[in-house]
């Protein structure tokens, strides 16, 4: 499996980064709800900095997120989990690390535009 990790450009935001990686895979429309649920997470977490970074793959793509401070609400936790095909939030340190992956193809199916 040929992966490709990817890392926020210098001043890029995190979700000007996850949007700019989405938008370069062939899979992007299977991958907009990632973007979302970074934007969910970015939410919960009110300004507080962040690492990200991106591994994909033709059959993963897979965001890793790290911050310090406060952990984001385990509902909405549980909300990400219900809508992607794995999420794992867990302390990491004097951090915590939040990791999204969506399977390609993915479990959960995605609807054709008319």
């Amino acid at each position: 499996m040929n992966e490709v990790v990817y890392l926020p450009d210098k001043n890029e935001t995190a979700i000007a980064f996850v949007k700019r990686v989405v938008a370069e895979q062939p899979n992007r429309e299977l991958l907009l709800i990632v973007v979302q649920l970074v934007e969910i997470a970015l939410g919960e977490l009110h300004g507080r900095p962040c690492d990200v970074s991106v591994t994909a793959s033709k059959q993963q793509f897979t965001l890793t997120l790290r911050h310090e401070g406060k952990p984001i609400d385990n509902r909405m936790v549980c909300l990400m989990h219900d809508h992607i095909d794995r999420a794992k939030y867990r302390a990491d340190g004097d951090g915590w690390l939040l990791t999204l992956r969506r399977d390609i193809p993915s479990f959960y199916k995605s609807f054709e535009k008319n």
